[in-house]
């Protein structure tokens, strides 16, 4: 559902609010399948709200919500745009008793809310929020809170019960009301998910030749290790309470890999660490592999590992952190660049893989301020950080997957015609079919498609930016404030060689003039424009009625669609040779390498 701000509505002047189904719909290509639905919806009346709905009633008030920290129950942060929240009891956390088991809390989507709840919960403004504290400090985190708490209470053997819950269970909230009170919260143990488990010895047999028999690390139950922080959708922070086949980790803090849905990349990613030699700028091999035995039928199964704990964080929020002050000089970039080049080098040469992840928010900094590359489970990444060869079949794989739910026989033609010439995936299973175009792209291809997504993780490094360019559906602590390929701080030789690595980005013709559309939907806090010519004038676009967002969002999605079929068509796509014109891993370190040498001559000088 979309919601709209009831201010403007009143004045029949709309700006859309962000919910998880808006930005579901907006961000991907198949909003072309949706469009006239949610412009039918859009299109409804607006009218004043009622004295009886209205936010000012204080009958519609949510009494009570603590503040932030003052309950014993706490919201690490969130996932599927606030549909979703990790929760910790800390009467557990606090006896050292809370495994990560993953049991999070699930909520309707935002515009389920009533209205007059909306803006005293903060449903439109916590969305895109991707900052933890800011997470925790929502109106509808301390809401989640204040629930917890009161059903506890009502049921003081609930926390035992909670530590006895299958592995990713549910916390179901399925109607937000004023009245907190009367919520019954329904609790899904999600036994199917253990189930889904593979024992550890049937890991190990069936990677025989691909995981040396000496290299795998010992095993440690889930029950002994304690949440200290979930950091992330699929990665905790842990202390390792007990270790008796490797007492040395007892007492260490380390980083739990796990999903929360499925195993299926977590494995693959276990794979990939054990079998890609170790690199000083690589996460390394898992410290242990996590087991648990299922709640119902007593199977042994792997649910993840555990890798090092690296405190600096990563790059995405200390870029953009220390570029006002300059604190971060060139030789520092240039060697993030370089331990950054010189591991996606290593994992094509040595490990005989592809990485296709490479974000600042993937690389975190170790003790001695090296850059380290982390998240290995290939999925793939966001539409800005893709190369064509990779994009362009993103944007038909998603019309492809959902196709079968609309009526909407305008973009047959172009389905079955790229599923007829989609090239064959190797090996197909899960996750290969997750990121199908990155997995079947030649050895050279997928050289040249990391290549380019290192050109625009160099691009980030020396304009001391969080990600490319200002996200749609994510909020950064710091939002990147111009796009690439806009240049300010970049030297010229770096410019040129990032140049070399995207030489064929959509970004270059946009700025030849060109094919691209004239608007777009941007977000400024938690509202959705249309843009139109710039981003500068977002702010004066407040009073476009919300048709003009859902507009602007078709005018983009057409045309990329349309850059899409071009593209193949393409000799390029026939051939299936792509980043011709981008170099090598080979050069592209050795020129950073150049470069590093160079700029340690000029300081040596200088003294």
């Amino acid at each position: 559902m979309l919601t709209f701000s009831s201010t403007l509505a009143a004045e029949n002047h709309f700006t859309m609010d962000m919910s998880f189904e808006t930005v579901d719909a907006l961000s991907r290509p198949s909003f072309v399948f949706k469009y006239r639905h949610i412009r039918s919806q859009t299109c409804k009346t607006a009218t004043a709200t009622p004295w009886e709905n209205s936010a000012l009633n204080p009958k519609n008030r949510v009494d009570g919500l603590p503040v932030t920290g003052a309950c014993r129950w706490r919201v690490d942060g969130s996932a599927t745009f606030k549909t979703r929240f990790y929760v910790v009891p800390l009467d557990l956390l606090e006896t050292g008793r809370l495994p990560p088991l993953r049991i999070d809390v699930f909520l309707p989507d935002q515009g389920e809310y009533p209205p007059a709840l909306r803006h005293s919960l903060d449903a439109a403004e916590g969305v895109p929020l991707q900052h933890a504290p800011a997470v925790a400090a929502l109106g509808i985190s301390r809401y989640i809170c204040r629930v917890l708490e009161l059903h506890s209470a009502r049921n003081p053997s609930f926390l035992d019960k909670y530590r006895r819950l299958p592995f990713g269970s549910r916390i179901i909230i399925s109607h937000v009301v004023s009245d907190i009170s009367h919520i019954d919260l329904v609790i899904h143990p999600n036994y199917t998910l253990e189930g889904a488990t593979t024992s550890l010895s049937t890991l190990r047999e069936s990677w025989v030749g691909r995981v040396p028999e000496g290299i795998w690390p010992p095993a440690v139950d889930i029950y002994d290790l304690c949440v200290i922080r979930q950091l992330h959708d699929s990665v905790a922070l842990v202390k390792v309470q007990e270790c008796k086949s490797s007492p040395d980790l007892q007492g260490q803090l380390a980083v739990f890999k796990s999903g929360s849905d499925d195993f299926h990349h977590v494995l693959h990613e276990l794979k990939m660490l054990l079998t890609i030699p170790p690199h000083a700028n690589l996460i390394g091999q898992p410290m242990a592999i996590v087991t648990k035995r299922s709640c119902f039928g007593g199977k042994q199964g792997v649910y993840g590992f555990l890798i090092p704990y690296l405190p600096s964080g990563s790059l995405r929020d200390l870029l953009p952190a220390h570029s006002p002050s300059k604190a971060l000089d060139f030789s520092t970039r240039l060697r993030w660049g370089t331990d950054v080049a010189s591991a996606l080098l290593h994992v094509f040469e040595q490990g005989g893989a592809f990485y296709s992840d490479l974000r600042p928010d993937n690389v975190l900094l170790n003790t001695s301020g090296s850059a380290v590359l982390c998240d290995f489970e290939q999925r793939g990444n966001w539409h800005e950080w893709c190369p064509p060869e990779v994009l362009y079949p993103q944007y038909m794989e998603n019309l492809l997957n959902v196709r079968h739910r609309f009526e909407n026989a305008t973009w047959d033609p172009l389905i079955a015609d790229y599923t007829r010439k989609r090239p064959v995936t190797p090996n197909q299973g899960f996750v290969e079919s997750k990121n199908r175009p990155w997995f079947a792209l030649s050895r050279q291809s997928q050289e040249k498609a990391m290549v380019y997504t290192l050109g625009l993780f160099l691009y980030c490094v020396f304009e001391g930016l969080s990600s490319v360019s200002p996200s749609l559906p994510y909020r950064f602590p710091f939002e990147p404030s111009i796009s690439f390929p806009t240049f300010r701080h970049t030297p010229r030789r770096i410019r040129n060689l990032i140049w070399q690595c995207t030489a064929d980005a959509p970004h270059w013709r946009k700025l030849e003039g060109s094919m691209f559309p004239r608007r777009k939907v941007v977000r400024v806090g938690s509202l959705l424009y249309p843009m139109f010519t710039s981003a500068a004038k977002v702010q004066s676009q407040c009073d476009q009625p919300s048709v003009s967002v859902l507009d602007a969002a078709l005018d983009w999605w057409l045309s990329e669609i349309e850059h899409a079929k071009q593209f193949l068509g393409s000799d390029e796509w026939h051939n299936q040779e792509f980043g011709v014109k981008r170099p090598c891993l080979r050069g592209v370190v050795d020129t950073l390498q150049q470069f590093q040498n160079e700029s340690q001559h000029t300081a040596a000088d200088k003294h």
